[in-house]
Parts: C-alpha cells; structure tokens; sequence
C-alpha cells in the first residue's frame, strides 16, 4: 500500500513544476488518493484551518488568522515571482526550508 507520506512529498514536487496537463492529471489523482487516505475529521480541518495568532513583524500580523490555504497561495504566488527575479535567494529559501525538517 502506498503511504500517505509518499503521495504527500510527490504532491509537493509535482506542485513546484510549472504546470502542464500531464502534471495537473496526476496531481488530480493524487489528491484524490491523499483524500482518500486522510480520516474525514482531518479532511474537514484543513480545509478550514487558520493560521494561529502571530505578531513580531507586519507580516506576521497580518497572515493571523487567514486560512491556511490562502495563505500558502499567496506565499507561492510572490514566491514564484521571487524565483524569477531572485533566483539564488529562492535557491537559500528552498535550502532552509528543506533543513528545517529535520
């Protein structure tokens, strides 16, 4: 059987690719298999998960308490731009980012 861990990391590369049919084909079926595989109190959660309260910075204030799915559209959108325009900070992001799980 396939781990939910498995379909979860290839979600995550498929979505950083730029976007094609073929990607989005697979993306579809794999989120139907994630859906699936997820307890149905998980799935209702993180469709309306909200960020915790933040503060320390303008930024963090003003990401409190939006749904953690917009929020990470967002992210990804100016990410996206940051890449084009900044590709080594994107790369060092990246970098950190993939370090911090340990």
């Amino acid at each position: 059987m396939i781990s939910l861990d498995i379909i979860e990391r290839e979600i995550t590369e498929l979505e950083a690719r730029d976007t094609s049919y073929a990607v989005c084909e697979r993306l579809s079926w794999l989120y139907t298999c994630r859906d699936h595989l997820l307890p149905q109190s998980t799935r209702d959660r993180s469709e309306t998960a909200l960020t915790k309260p933040l503060s320390g910075s303008e930024f963090l204030e003003a990401a409190s308490g939006i749904p953690y799915h917009a929020l990470m559209g967002a992210l990804d959108e100016y990410l996206e731009a940051i890449r084009l325009v900044y590709p080594k900070s994107y790369d060092s992001l990246i970098a950190k980012l993939n370090g911090l799980r340990g």
